[in-house]
């Protein structure tokens, strides 16, 4: 995966995306117990207490959520319409953590997050 990377979504649509996640030598990585987090913010500065959108492996919220493959080491980030309906269409960062919370933390990786409006059908 690179470690930049600019995501595109519509504002009010549901926004998914899948990653596999390999080592430096191209094998899947070992994904078993671990955890994951997707996050976008107002920035890529920003520290806010409440992010633009956040979503985890752990449980699904109304903002969306990741499901994990351990079998091939494959992550499914979905945000839901009420996610993108509040992110506006540029300046906000994303980032995809492993681990987050932990003094092992992992930065997978980050980029600008766009999301635009789209002409009503």
């Amino acid at each position: 995966m690179p470690p930049l990377w600019a995501a595109n979504a519509t504002a009010g649509s549901q926004w998914v995306t899948s990653f596999t996640l390999t080592n430096d030598d191209g094998t899947l990585m070992s994904i078993v117990g671990k955890s994951f987090e997707f996050v976008v913010r107002a920035s890529a500065t920003d520290t806010s207490p409440t992010p633009l959108a956040k979503v985890t492996s752990s449980s699904a919220t109304a903002a969306g959520y990741i499901t994990v493959s351990t079998a091939t080491s494959s992550l499914q980030v979905v945000l839901s319409p009420t996610a993108t309906s509040g992110i506006p269409p540029t300046g906000s960062w994303h980032s995809l953590w492993l681990d987050p919370g932990l003094p092992d933390a992992t930065l997978h990786l980050s980029g600008p997050f766009y999301c635009q409006a789209a002409p009503a059908p």
